[in-house]
């Protein structure tokens, strides 16, 4: 009997831990690392390229704190950064950030239920979508 006690009890605090894990990830305050696949550059004349981040010199992992208002992202050449995130929103499934650096303006959307990354960056004359693919860290 005393071993289906401890049984029944590390059952319940797997499942507890896992509701828990769970209930963090859904209220986006848990990071999100993300992997840029394609990415759309269109320039002023309307000149348009499509390709991998690595040819337009995007970072190719994102690394995103929500609840530290922090993005951290790598190149494939391996250069860091980290930027500020200057706004968090979003309902339900929906995350969505913003953030500026160097005069450029940035917007992501991360649905947390399927795992898509939808993004811009605004720079001085280009603009750029993303599209990539986020897990829950």
């Amino acid at each position: 009997m005393k071993a289906i006690y401890h049984t029944a009890m590390a059952g319940i605090l797997i499942t507890a831990g896992a509701v828990s894990a769970a209930d963090q990830r859904d209220d986006g305050s848990s990071s999100l690392l993300c992997a840029l696949t394609n990415t759309v550059s269109c320039d002023a004349e309307g000149n348009c390229q499509t390709a991998p981040a690595t040819a337009v010199n995007l970072p190719v992992f994102m690394l995103f704190h929500p609840e530290k208002q922090i993005v951290e992202s790598a190149t494939q050449g391996g250069e860091r950064r980290t930027s500020k995130i200057t706004s968090v929103g979003g309902t339900g499934d929906v995350l969505v950030l913003l953030g500026d650096e160097e005069a450029n303006g940035w917007s992501m959307r991360i649905d947390k239920a399927g795992g898509d990354l939808t993004g811009t960056i605004a720079t001085d004359g280009v603009g750029y979508l993303i599209f990539g693919s986020c897990l829950p860290r």
